[in-house]
């Protein structure tokens, strides 16, 4: 079955219409045929006074296209003929009469041999249509025969994060900082998430460059490659989010260690998506310093399961190598030395063997982690409180290890505790 044509009415397309003081006036529309769209690009607001949309330049698709079609804009007080559009719609290839529209538009449209397209307004819905789902503005495509509704979307007053108010605790993630580091193929993910979750301010520190092996892992596109992660992804969350509080810092956290400790005393968490030993432990290391909590995401076993540790600066939990000493007394896998080659020098690191998709889903859940450490801490939201501090995450598990890695299933997950400090750990007990 063919779709159905759809017109787009812009912002700037409303506010003319519904300021105007006249009763109609004349539309001109952009098509864009590959997707059957109609774009109000002109409104006739006064007799021969006809004024440009502005259509905003990251609205690409609806900029695109030809201005070939023309119509009506025709004011309908008293909501019939909108509801009559949205019944119309609800039963698919139905019509209305065009002596039945003349009347209920209240003007006569006579579209000659094409097709014209006209926008009903109604500014004084009652409010029970409205809840009803009739909208302020309809749209219709009118022939000799009669008057077809069309899908009509209107672009609402309020875009972005600022839709979530009252559904999600904007205020509380706008007053949040984090400091991301490794803005590869988790990395990359996770900064994206945490700014559509609200994060006021977002660190982002890598001092690696996006090459075309990148592509197929990470958030960003070609037109990144040769950029440095963190400064094309900065300005990628900037246009999406419309954030301004995002800064990239080119740096590698174990050579410019100084530096990284200047920004963490900047921040309320760390979340790391670095492969490779020393990035991690440096991480926890000057987190802990630092007072800070962290969230360290990667994957394992080539790819076969993911993890989440969460290390927060409190006498109940220990660092990073207080899990891992942990873990290898319980015969479990040395999961930093997984993430190296196994003739290397400890500063290569392993080719990235996971797919795509699972990459996302470890990046999206170490977001996740984070903004609820910083929700459930900072304003008791109970509704964040984790299950534990260390998460195993099931992607293809080959069942052939030992706990806590061992998983069955795919998508599963078990949360764990982590240990309290080592005597004498150099990290918890300076």
């Amino acid at each position: 079955m063919r779709n159905a044509p759809h017109v787009m009415v812009p912002r700037d397309a409303l506010s003319k219409i519904a300021s105007s003081l006249e009763r109609s006036g004349d539309l001109a529309f952009r098509h864009v045929p590959s997707d059957d769209l109609f774009v109000v690009s002109v409104v006739e607001t006064a007799p021969s006074v006809r004024q440009q949309v502005d259509i905003p330049r990251q609205y690409s698709a609806l900029r695109s296209g030809d201005a070939l079609f023309h119509g009506k804009w025709v004011r309908t007080p008293g909501g019939l003929a909108n509801l009559t559009h949205l019944q119309l719609l609800q039963r698919p290839g139905t019509m209305l009469p065009h002596e039945d529209a003349t009347s209920l538009f209240g003007v006569s449209i006579n579209p000659g041999a094409q097709i014209s397209l006209v926008l009903t307004h109604d500014s004084a819905l009652p409010e029970e249509l409205r809840k009803a789902g009739v909208q302020e503005f309809a749209g219709w495509a009118v022939t000799r025969e009669g008057a077809f509704p069309y899908p009509t979307s209107l672009e609402p007053e309020i875009l972005g994060l600022s839709q979530l108010s009252g559904l999600w605790p904007l205020a509380e993630t706008a007053s949040l900082s984090i400091a991301v580091v490794g803005c590869g193929s988790i990395g990359s993910v996770a900064a994206d998430a945490l700014a559509g979750y609200g994060v006021g301010a977002l660190h982002l520190i890598d001092n690696d460059r996006l090459l075309w092996h990148n592509l197929i892992r990470h958030r960003l596109g070609p037109e990144s490659v040769g950029r440095f992660k963190s400064a094309a992804l900065a300005d990628a969350i900037q246009e999406r989010w419309t954030n301004d509080n995002v800064v990239s810092h080119p740096i590698d956290v174990v050579r410019s260690a100084d530096v990284f400790r200047s920004v963490i005393r900047e921040v309320n968490l760390v979340l790391c998506a670095a492969d490779g030993i020393a990035p991690r432990r440096v991480v926890s290391h000057a987190a802990r310093r630092a007072g800070v909590p962290a969230v360290l995401a990667c994957v394992l076993d080539q790819g076969a399961i993911g993890e989440i540790v969460r290390l927060r600066p409190s006498p109940r939990f220990g660092c990073l190598l207080c899990l891992r000493a942990q873990l290898a007394g319980e015969g479990a896998m040395d999961a930093e030395a997984d993430q190296e080659l196994a003739y290397g020098t400890g500063e290569v690191h392993q080719p990235m063997t996971a797919s795509p998709g699972d990459l996302q889903a470890v990046g999206i859940f170490a977001a996740k982690a984070a903004i609820a450490t910083h929700l459930e801490s900072r304003y008791g939201d109970s509704s964040q409180l984790l299950p534990g501090e260390h998460a195993v995450l099931g992607l293809r598990p080959q069942r052939d290890l030992v706990p806590p890695f061992n998983l069955e299933h795919a998508g599963e997950v078990r949360w764990s505790s982590i240990p309290p400090p080592r005597e004498g750990c150099p990290t918890c007990n300076p």
